[in-house]
């Protein structure tokens, strides 16, 4: 008898990470016209990718770094510098197709500051990292007529989309006196969720808005922490997305009366990712024929779903103390968060460690009223409970700082705190087995009045001992009762052919 096998079409699409690449820019700040230059106080840059494109063998694109730079001048005064600098590249790649779905992620990975007379030199190291989704379908055996079948759940994923959208997010702030000088505006963003419930995509996060202004000699520092929930274009039922989410634009416009004025701060938050959608499906992944031997061809499908992302907050801390030993500090203008690198995420059994460092810059006035300033790096090294990582959980993500807080300890010594919040994308390594082909040979020649005893390896299957003596799990079960799922190696397994 011809056995009838049923195959089904489905997707196993997955995103996959290119090897990217590291560009250097450089630029020059003249403080000529500005007073000259003394010291760099606080050096920070961010980058965003502005245009994306996937040729043969080839990734175009386009972004745009933004540098910020407060510093002293030759009097010892505070004063500041914005930068925005244009690039394009070409990434190549033998895997790219043309206008295959691609994201490229861009991060400032170093920034280094040098002065030359009346001139600030600036390097920027930026990271370019793409990722692209490749589509694949595979033929997965659903049932086989006329065969004795083993069947499991297998998942799959499909591409269902990219995000390229944009979230306003807005604050204001009274700040109850004349604002004589902005010296320096900032915004990081961070997704801290991906929901989908009702058949809905909602992505939250939060926007952290750092400024530092000058009103009537004083400096003042002042931290926005902006919410986000914004709801993607699909809909549809097990979708998940790993979302990043950058800063496109932030605006900063002064208003209010002559003593009074008030800050109306606009922030552009770009989200990003790949929407897949997964499935099960009951797949056959082996069978026999007890009448027909049957040549099985299977093959390992491999892929890696995406598993939604994770948040987690924990606070870090450390001091510095002031170099020279004649410096008595007055009082802390600002602390700036300049940079935070997230170098490292580890997957464990039900944790994630997650290790970076974070540059900030403390400004102060010393008892001489002379305005001063220092740089301090706060590694960390963070353990966080995760029920659903495990050890093969393949993970990426992203941090920013939040609440930078000072305190002066000892006159010289300024103790620093800061929250780091982390956003995490997990991913798990799929391979499911699936039976590529099924040809029948000879016909099984059989003795219906013989009685077998199998004696079965320790480790060995029910399956395996059924596809074994061509006979079905529950023929086997109802002639031996106390026989398990697995063998212990000590059964003896009796089989009568033909029961009278």
């Amino acid at each position: 008898m011809a056995i009838n096998t049923i195959f089904k079409s489905v997707s196993a699409d997955y995103e996959r990470n290119l090897d990217g690449k590291q560009i250097v820019m450089q630029c020059n700040f003249d403080t000529t016209s500005k007073g000259g230059v003394s010291k760099v106080c606080a050096l920070s840059g961010d980058v965003r990718i502005t245009k994306t494109q996937t040729m043969s063998k080839q990734i175009k694109t386009s972004g745009r770094v933004s540098i910020k730079l407060v510093y002293l001048d030759a009097e010892g005064k505070l004063n500041n510098f914005d930068y925005i600098s244009d690039f394009s590249e070409d990434i190549n790649n033998d895997g790219v197709v043309a206008d295959m779905p691609c994201i490229v992620r861009a991060v400032v990975v170093d920034m280094q500051s040098s002065i030359s007379g009346a001139e600030i030199k600036v390097q920027t190291v930026v990271e370019l990292m793409p990722s692209v989704v490749e589509i694949n379908t595979v033929d997965v055996l659903e049932d086989a007529e006329d065969a004795l079948t083993l069947k499991e759940e297998q998942t799959y994923q499909k591409y269902v989309c990219s995000v390229d959208e944009c979230v306003e997010v807005t604050d204001e702030y009274s700040c109850g006196a004349k604002v004589d000088d902005v010296l320096f505006f900032d915004a990081k963003a961070i997704v801290s969720d991906v929901d989908n419930s009702d058949g809905k995509l909602v992505v939250t996060g939060r926007a952290e808005v750092s400024l530092i202004y000058t009103s009537e000699g004083i400096v003042s520092t002042k931290n926005f922490n902006i919410p986000f929930a914004q709801e993607l274009a699909v809909k549809d039922e097990n979708l998940c997305a790993c979302i990043s989410a950058g800063v496109k634009e932030n605006r900063l416009v002064i208003e209010g009366s002559e003593s009074d004025n008030a800050f109306k701060i606009t922030v552009n938050v770009a989200l990003q990712g790949f929407v897949m959608q997964t499935c099960a499906i009951d797949a056959v992944t082996d069978l026999y024929s007890p009448s027909n031997s049957l040549d099985v061809s299977v093959q390992d499908v491999t892929f890696d779903r995406q598993d939604g992302v994770m948040s987690f907050e924990e606070k870090i801390g450390g001091s510095v103390t002031v170099e020279n030993s004649d410096d008595i500090i007055k009082s802390i203008c600002s602390c700036i968060v300049t940079q935070n690198n997230l170098s490292n995420l580890v997957a464990m059994d039900g944790a994630l460690l997650a290790e970076g460092v974070l540059n900030t810059s403390v400004i102060y006035e010393t008892e001489d009223g002379a305005n001063k300033c220092m740089q301090v790096e706060l590694p960390y090294s963070l353990q966080f409970d995760a029920e659903n990582v495990t050890s093969q959980t393949l993970l990426c993500g992203s941090a920013i700082a939040t609440d930078c807080s000072y305190k002066v300890k000892r006159d010289r010594e300024v103790e620093i705190s800061a929250g780091i919040s982390i956003s995490v994308c997990a991913m798990t390594r799929i391979v499911n087995t699936v039976v590529k082909s099924v040809e029948e040979g000879e016909e099984i020649s059989t003795d219906s009045n013989a009685i077998s005893i199998y004696l079965p390896d320790k480790g060995e299957s029910i399956w395996q001992v059924a596809k074994t003596l061509g006979m079905s799990i529950e023929s086997i079960k109802e002639q031996n009762p106390d026989i398990g799922a697995l063998m212990a190696g000590d059964e003896r397994i009796v089989i009568y052919r033909e029961i009278g």
